[in-house]
């Protein structure tokens, strides 16, 4: 049975604890819009995405929740495609006068660009794990 792309509690940075986690030496990958931290967790099975939509950098409160919406929906559809490991978006200046397709393609620039660090680094890890059992 296929279930849905869903975009649950079991997808979502939930506690401050979560995002220290993240915040501790992160891969990032920036541009003009927005900065996306990865850090990769053994401890969980599904990609995690938690969003920090400063007032400071988006003034109005529609808008605040127009760039979450965007990025949770962008991230419910493409999960399959992300790497497994937790996520932290982080906003610009700037970011509310652009449109949705600008944003949208802005997070799929930065999360295709974390998947080939995390996978990198996963690869590494293992080369790292069979040389060290001979």
């Amino acid at each position: 049975m296929v279930t849905g792309n869903k975009f649950t509690r079991k997808h979502r940075l939930l506690l401050p604890s979560d995002y220290t986690f993240v915040f501790n030496q992160p891969l990032r990958s920036s541009d003009i819009l927005l900065t996306i931290l990865a850090k990769y967790n053994p401890d969980t099975a599904n990609p995690r995405l938690g969003l920090a939509v400063a007032k400071k950098s988006v003034k109005t409160a529609f808008q605040r929740n127009r760039i979450k919406r965007l990025a949770k929906e962008f991230f419910r559809l493409n999960q399959y495609k992300i790497a497994c490991a937790d996520y932290v978006l982080l906003v610009r200046p700037g970011i509310d006068k652009m449109d949705n397709q600008v944003i949208t393609q802005s997070i799929s620039k930065q999360l295709n660009y974390l998947r080939k660090k995390l996978t990198n680094m996963d690869r590494k890890v293992d080369k790292l794990n069979k040389s060290g059992k001979k």
